[in-house]
C-alpha cells in the first residue's frame, strides 16, 4: 500500500437545520488505507455530517482538520477530500467530457491513465450526455470520476443506488483494490448493508444526532460471539437476558449476540445443556439491528 499518510479530524461537530438538532458533538478520526461504513436510519443526518466535514455547510460547533489545518480556516486543504453527493443531477446536461474538464481543472491530482481504463472496462462512452445515462449507469461514471480524482479522502454518499449486481460487484472489488494501492480514505454512507460487509473496516453508526458506535469490524469478531440456542426448558436463565442482546426470536430459538466477555458467557451456557447451540458469523446488520431498532426484541417465556 503507498504511504499517503495524514489522518482527517472530526471534532465535536454540532449542526442544526431550522431549528432541528442534526449533528451532535460528532467526533472521529479518519486513517489512510481505510474503508469506513456510515450507517444510520434515514434522516439521521449522514449527509449533513458529510456536508459538514466538507465545509459546504459550517458548523455550529466543532471543526474539521486535515493535516492538523481547519478545512474552514484553511480551505485549500479541501483539494485532498471529495464528497461524491447522491444526486449529482445538475451535471445532467453536460457531456461527460466537460464533466472531466471542470473535475481536472479542479483536482490536479486526476489520474487520467485511472479513468481512461476503467471508462473502457465499464463501456462508458466519453462523449454522451449524462441526461441520456441510466440511472446506473451515471451512477457508476461518478464513482470512476471520484477515485479518478486521486484524493486522500473520499466520501460517498449512496454509491451504489441505481447498479446492477454485477457492476456492484466490479465496482466495490475496484474499490477495495485502489483502497489497498492508493492508501485512500474512504467513507461510504449506505443503507445498503450486505454491500458493505464485503469491504469495510470500519464501521460508525449514527443514532439521534450523535455517535452510537465507532468499531473494527475485526474487533468485533473477535470479542463477540453470535449465536443461535434452545433450551431445555421455556425458562430462559437470567445471564442471558443480561449479557445477551436479542437479534431474532423463532419460537424456543432464541439468535443472541454477546459483544462482552462472549468466552465466559459461552461457557456458562454450556453448563445449561442446551438442546441446540450453534455459533454463527457476525454481519453489519446484527448490529444496525440491535443498536438502531425502533422496538427492541423482547425475551418470552413460551
Amino acid at each position: 500500500m503507498s504511504e499517503r499518510g495524514g489522518i482527517m479530524k472530526i471534532r465535536n461537530l454540532t449542526k442544526k437545520m431550522d431549528d432541528n438538532l442534526v449533528l451532535k458533538d460528532v467526533s472521529f478520526d479518519l486513517k489512510a488505507g481505510e474503508i469506513t461504513a456510515l450507517i444510520g436510519r434515514n434522516g439521521v443526518g449522514k449527509t449533513t455530517l458529510f456536508s459538514t466535514m466538507t465545509g459546504i455547510y459550517l458548523p455550529d460547533e466543532g471543526d474539521v482538520f486535515l493535516d492538523e489545518e481547519s478545512i474552514f480556516k484553511h480551505p485549500e486543504v479541501k483539494q485532498q477530500l471529495f464528497f461524491l453527493e447522491d444526486n449529482m443531477n445538475h451535471f445532467n446536461t453536460y457531456s461527460v467530457q466537460t464533466v472531466v474538464k471542470i473535475y481536472r481543472q479542479i483536482y490536479t491530482t486526476f489520474d487520467e491513465a485511472f479513468f481512461n481504463e476503467l471508462m473502457q472496462q465499464f463501456e462508458l462512452p466519453m462523449k454522451a450526455k449524462l441526461m441520456s445515462f441510466s440511472k446506473g449507469r451515471k451512477a457508476l461514471f461518478f464513482i470512476i470520476l471520484a477515485f479518478s480524482l486521486n484524493v486522500r479522502f473520499l466520501l460517498l454518499d449512496e454509491p451504489l443506488d441505481g447498479l446492477d449486481i454485477i457492476i456492484k460487484k466490479q465496482i466495490l472489488a475496484t474499490i477495495k483494490d485502489t483502497v489497498k494501492k492508493r492508501g485512500t480514505s474512504v467513507v461510504i454512507a449506505s443503507h445498503r448493508l450486505e454491500e458493505l460487509e464485503a469491504i469495510a473496516d470500519r464501521v460508525i453508526v449514527l443514532k439521534g444526532a450523535s455517535v452510537e458506535l465507532d468499531y473494527y469490524l475485526e474487533d468485533m469478531r473477535t470479542d463477540a460471539v453470535k449465536i443461535q440456542v434452545a433450551f431445555k426448558t421455556k425458562k430462559i436463565p437470567g445471564f442471558v437476558k443480561n449479557n445477551a442482546q436479542l437479534l431474532y426470536r423463532n419460537g424456543r430459538i432464541y439468535t443472541l449476540l454477546v459483544t462482552e466477555n462472549a468466552s465466559s458467557f459461552l461457557a456458562e451456557l454450556r453448563l445449561e445443556e442446551p438442546v441446540l447451540l450453534e455459533e454463527m458469523s457476525i454481519s453489519i446488520e446484527d448490529i444496525f439491528t440491535v443498536h438502531l431498532a425502533n422496538d427492541k426484541i423482547d425475551y418470552y417465556e413460551i
